[in-house]
């Protein structure tokens, strides 16, 4: 495979050239809400981060030692990541808990990461710091001080000597929404290799502005939102998550106030603004700058995407900005993506054909057969990536199976743990996913994750075609629906459990079970087994809003009888 041959050999060398700007040097502006923001020109933000490395200094941090940064969507969480890769040592940014009056789950989950990456430090917000017991072997730096100390022209500064490029550069926890977090091992020259191959695909230049809500302890928020905007010497807008949330026209704002060109999101975040945005928020809105929407970190849905494209085409959004792209933390973030002005293609393909023979076959899209599947494009320059049976060998095109790549963007393994490393990895050096999906004409598809396939009498089911055909039931909340599959003992083949949340009261239950069924049966063909309702918010999902299904089986199915035992193919659940 031919090395590329990035621009920069680190972000930090990114930074440093755009920073000989002067004031006319690029720009992060940090945006609290639509009326209080903070901008750090890039020469501001090199000396912040050389007076951060000098800062960690004295509190005894060395090059090489790990730092975990438990900070929101702020300017001290900018100075203090790039502070720490400044002075060798390598950063790993997870969410503030939300609620800390009740901490005890969060302490627990902290304890488990630094007993796992056993970090020199935790940067965190005062609150955090007053709220948590003081980790023994852990230091606690306060975020507030240290970024004081940041901006203060008079403080110390360390040596603006740039990494090693095959040093690490961050350790990316992978969010859990499948099993155990695992410390993805990032270097330099990954990064750097993933910013140039992803800011060349979207032709990502110095003219573009970012405008991100997404999480920067979450890679795509991370990498699209902070590094590529470093590695392209380009302006970028980040507000809080929270603010996204709560009030998502905000985004639209940012992007029409700062013109903003690039920004990307789930796929549920471009079905909240279509259902949560009404036209009286959207005065003065103009979307014509956003010429790329990435769209990726969960599967891309047509029935998603469709409404909102057709409905903010009409403040601007150009028809074609639509970008699906596909990719993981251990590629760094992206694998393959569309390029700009494509239009949104998928296919629909022969459900049964899918699940019995592992083909996928096209179909009639109106047919209720069809399974509609996303193309999110070619890999990205220098990347390679293959279709395999269960025994790693290539499957051609339009055969769903394993998906697997190689990039100068994968990751050096899973920290401290080698057996989870050689497990996902081939002897010939592809990395497996974990995904599931079929290629066609050098295009990829993905149908689902190999870990969640349900298995029913040899055919392979996927849980978010269920899922979806669940939610288009009323009464069942949009992206609050897992199903999974469950092998009682005794029983030669997996029985399908749907967990659905409804705010409906429980004399509703019985109705909205038979809709459900009729539902899954019509799309699918499956005769549902057994269906749990529960309350809103009931279901767990990571920090980054994936649902957690090994969590949600253990509360659900481990912890509550049958709900609905159906006893034939045409009765309904009850």
């Amino acid at each position: 495979m031919t090395r590329p041959h990035p621009r920069h050999p680190t972000i930090l060398h990114a930074l440093l050239a755009s920073a000989e700007q002067g004031h006319h040097a690029p720009t992060v502006t940090l945006a609290h809400d639509t009326t209080h923001q903070e901008t750090l020109r890039h020469d501001t933000l090199l000396n912040a981060a050389a007076r951060t490395a000098a800062a960690l200094a004295e509190h005894g941090i060395r090059p090489g030692d790990r730092i975990v940064l438990c900070l929101p969507t702020a300017a001290p969480f900018t100075t203090a990541f790039l502070g720490t890769q400044l002075l060798g040592a390598t950063p790993t940014a997870i969410a503030v808990p939300a609620r800390l009056g009740g901490a005890a789950g969060f302490e627990s989950q902290l304890k488990d990461l630094l007993d796992y990456l056993r970090p020199a430090a935790l940067i965190t917000t005062p609150t955090v710091i007053t709220a948590l017991p003081h980790p023994t072997d852990t230091r606690l730096i306060n975020a507030d001080t240290l970024h004081t100390r940041a901006l203060d022209p008079t403080a110390p500064t360390h040596p603006l000597n740039p990494p090693h490029p095959d040093t690490l550069a961050l350790i990316q926890c992978t969010s859990g929404s499948t099993g155990t977090p695992k410390g993805v091992q990032i270097t330099h020259a990954n990064l750097a290799a993933n910013c140039e191959q992803f800011t060349t695909a979207l032709h990502w230049t110095p003219h573009d502005t970012t405008v991100s809500w997404a999480p920067l302890y979450h890679d795509m928020g991370l990498i699209t939102g902070l590094m590529c905007p470093l590695y392209a010497g380009a302006d970028t807008v980040l507000m809080p998550p929270t603010r996204f949330l709560r009030a998502p026209t905000e985004w639209l704002h940012h992007i029409t106030t700062h013109h903003g060109t690039i920004a990307a999101a789930p796929n549920f975040a471009y079905g909240y603004l279509t259902t949560r945005v009404n036209d009286d928020d959207l005065n003065g809105i103009d979307l014509s700058t956003w010429r790329i929407a990435l769209c990726g970190a969960e599967p891309v849905k047509p029935a998603t995407i469709k409404p909102f494209i057709e409905r903010f085409t009409r403040w601007g959004l150009p028809p074609n900005a639509f970008t699906p792209a596909y990719g993981m933390a251990e590629a760094t973030l992206v694998i393959t993506t569309t390029h700009p002005d494509t239009p949104l293609t998928h296919d629909s393909i022969n459900r049964h054909t899918a699940a019995t023979h592992h083909t996928a076959t096209d179909t009639d899209p109106n047919s209720p057969d069809a399974l509609h599947i996303v193309d999110c494009g070619p890999p990205l320059t220098n990347t390679r990536i293959r279709i395999t049976d269960t025994h790693n060998q290539p499957l051609p095109d339009n055969h769903i199976g394993h998906i697997q790549f190689q990039s100068p963007s994968q990751t050096t393994g899973y920290h401290n743990l080698p057996h989870e490393t050689t497990n996902a990895t081939t002897p010939d050096g592809w990395w497996k996913t974990g995904d599931i999906g079929y290629l066609r004409n050098g295009n990829l598809r993905i149908t689902g994750r190999a870990k969640d396939l349900i298995i029913i009498r040899g055919a392979n089911y996927y849980p978010t075609d269920i899922e979806h055909a669940a939610e288009t039931v009323p009464g069942i909340r949009p992206g609050a629906v897992i199903a999974l599959a469950h092998q009682p003992d005794h029983t030669d083949t997996e029985e399908l459990h749907l967990i659905a949340e409804t705010e409906l009261h429980p004399t509703h239950h019985h109705t909205l079970r038979q809709a459900i069924h009729a539902a899954i049966t019509t799309h699918t063909g499956i005769h549902t087994t057994t269906i749990h309702l529960v309350p809103k918010r009931a279901i767990p999902k990571t920090t980054s809003g994936k649902l957690q299904r090994t969590k949600a089986r253990e509360l659900f199915l481990h912890t509550t009888p049958p709900t609905t035992k159906p006893t034939s193919p045409d009765t309904a659940p009850h």
